[in-house]
């Protein structure tokens, strides 16, 4: 069981709360805070899935680390600028943010 204590004053008590459903990064509304949950394989990078997997870990895409999506591409279409729990902020495209499973806090 782990702590995670949000900006929001809001604490998450467990990580595996059923009540806290798995989605990618990509079904995220903009704002929509979650907790990355873990970087899973995606077929489409082939041979280089796992490289892909590890570098988004050494950036810090780590699990129970908080993310937001900060802004979306035209129409409303990939890529995406997220911003984690450290401030930092990245643009990812469809296929890395399928990669990204998280679980969306609801707050309010």
């Amino acid at each position: 069981m782990s702590a995670t204590v949000l900006p929001s004053s809001l604490i998450i008590t467990d990580s595996n709360t059923p009540s806290l459903p798995l989605c990618s990064l990509l079904d995220l509304s903009k704002r929509q805070p979650a907790i990355i949950d873990d970087i899973i394989a995606n077929e489409r990078f082939g041979n280089i899935d796992s490289t892909i997997s590890q570098r988004l870990k050494d950036l810090g895409f780590l699990p129970n680390t908080m993310i937001h999506i900060v802004a979306k591409g035209l129409f409303g279409k990939p890529p995406y600028a997220v911003q984690l729990s450290t401030g930092a902020q990245f643009s990812l495209r469809a296929d890395e943010l399928i990669k990204i499973r998280c679980r969306p806090i609801t707050i309010g």
